[in-house]
């Protein structure tokens, strides 16, 4: 049989120890690097090299040499664990497997997608119970976390932060994640659904709500109420927290985001309040009071940065044990970059892998879902995904964000989704002062339109209606309508002291 280089030569007998040497690499790079199919590698092996193997024997040689384009466990476990320890001192990577890069779209899609019988091993590797075999230890040493390029040699190394008792600060935020997660589940704290899915409590609102109109009253002016604002939201979490909810770390992670941007010492003031009350209420070996007191050694900008660590460790972990909702993952990618904790471009790989895979479920049960309604809560959840997934690419960020805002929030008034309804009203309000090509007069105007809208689908009183007069008035007192904005200010005020009295009465029942 011949070599790679040489002319070959008429078949000589089935492929010898030899000749699989001498053509791993060939093999290799078409199985892998140029993503052939089995049936195609034996079909080129067999017309330009006379290479005559069975597609037991490759299979058979593919396991030996660990070729699989599918991650295994095994292969996750190890790259889960290199790319914590790089991450914990600051360091970013890029993983190969066999010489073939895998990176972290790539990870995040099997964690969501792996079976129970898969995620129950991959459990097993990472907690040390289970014992690798030959090939699995000769797969685990090919495979390969460095840095993606060389840093000058002048430039210093990532400052490491270190926590009070030396260790440094975001290797131990990520293992005390993990503790939490694992000791969630191992409670049974945390429930599922047959399928898997991670079951959330159901509640009337969330009280990250309030954090986002305490914000727009901290950005107007209105420092008193938002001051009130937030004292209501730190009275829900204390609710949340003792419930325990699945999404308690979630929601404290992005409502320090949106404190970070509300004024100086807010965010910090809530890690001062949540270590508290988890001390309190849980104990001071409790994972969550061991987490925020670190983070009360930490800047507000390396907060920030470890935020989006901590979030990615918490997904990365829950989906070991179950799977989450598309759309609300979605939910927690579209949070993470208003918090500046994700780039765009990252989100936007996160929620296309998302709609691909909502898409790919309706190809697969849209038979077997004999009910209308189940069709159509699928087909919904899709046109949401799509609806991000598009803003992301063609709107995130230009300069008229907020003007398209509004005219999604008519257009979809009454008729579409009442999550893009609410959505687009807040992204409203949060990118006005960013869309600089949209004026004052065109900013008032739309607010204008918006305010019957809010009043008619969400309420005289909701969040959204009342920040959306607060920030009405800013805008007209700038633009020098003293009388109006005295008028609006006064609607506000009256207003707000009922949603008061309302919250107030809750309290008491």
């Amino acid at each position: 049989m011949n070599t790679p280089g040489t002319t070959p030569q008429r078949y000589n007998g089935p492929a010898r120890d030899d000749d699989w040497t001498n053509y791993r690499d060939t093999i290799t790079s078409l199985y892998l690097d140029q993503n052939k199919s089995l049936k195609e590698v034996m079909r080129i092996m067999r017309e330009e090299y006379y290479f005559y193997a069975t597609e037991k024997m490759y299979k058979i040689r593919f396991n030996k040499w660990g070729l699989h384009k599918k991650l295994r466990a095994h292969q996750v476990a190890e790259l889960l664990v290199q790319q914590g320890k790089r991450a914990a001192v600051g360091k970013s990577s890029v993983s190969f497997v066999h010489g073939r890069k895998i990176d972290s779209d790539r990870l995040n899609t099997y964690l969501r997608r792996v079976s129970p019988a898969r995620r129950k091993e991959l459990m097993e590797i990472l907690s040390g119970r289970a014992e690798l075999g030959a090939a699995q230890q000769r797969s685990i040493e090919e495979i390969i976390c460095r840095t993606p390029s060389p840093e000058p040699e002048s430039e210093p190394l990532p400052r490491r932060l270190e926590a009070p008792d030396g260790l440094r600060l975001p290797e131990e935020c990520m293992q005390i994640v993990r503790s939490y997660v694992s000791g969630a589940f191992d409670a049974a704290l945390w429930q599922t659904t047959p399928e898997k899915e991670l079951v959330f409590p159901h509640r009337g609102r969330t009280w990250l709500d309030p954090v986002s109109s305490a914000r727009q009253l901290f950005v107007n002016g209105f420092t008193e109420q938002g001051f009130r604002m937030l004292r209501i939201t730190f009275d829900d979490y204390r609710d949340v927290m003792v419930r325990q909810d699945p999404s308690l770390l979630v929601e404290t992670c992005l409502a320090l985001g949106a404190l970070l941007q509300s004024g100086p010492g807010l965010a910090e003031s809530l890690i001062n309040y949540v270590c508290g009350m988890s001390r309190i209420v849980f104990g001071p070996k409790h994972p969550l009071f061991l987490l925020f007191v670190r983070l009360k050694t930490a800047s507000p900008s390396d907060i920030s940065r470890f935020m989006g660590l901590i979030l990615q460790s918490f997904l990365q972990a829950v989906q070991l044990d179950s799977c989450l909702k598309p759309t609300w993952l979605a939910t927690v990618y579209r949070g993470m970059l208003n918090s500046d904790f994700i780039e765009a471009s990252t989100a936007q790989k996160y929620m296309q892998d998302l709609l691909t895979e909502l898409e790919q479920r309706l190809e697969q049960t849209e038979s077997s879902l004999s009910d209308s309604p189940g069709r159509e809560a699928l087909q919904t959840d899709i046109d949401f995904l799509q609806y991000h997934v598009s803003w992301l690419y063609k709107l995130h960020n230009i300069p008229t964000e907020a003007k398209i805002s509004a005219q999604t929030f008519v257009k979809t008034y009454g008729s579409g989704d009442p999550r893009v309804t609410r959505f687009s009203c807040y992204n409203m309000l949060r990118t006005l002062r960013s869309s600089y090509e949209v004026s004052d007069d065109e900013a008032i105007e739309l607010m204008f339109k918006s305010l019957t809208i809010c009043e008619t689908e969400f309420g005289r009183n909701d969040n959204a209606t009342v920040t959306l007069l607060a920030t009405l008035q800013s805008y007209l007192r700038r633009a020098g309508q003293e009388e109006a904005a005295a008028k609006i200010k006064a609607d506000f005020e009256t207003r707000w002291n009922e949603v008061m009295e309302e919250l107030d009465k809750t309290k008491t029942q």
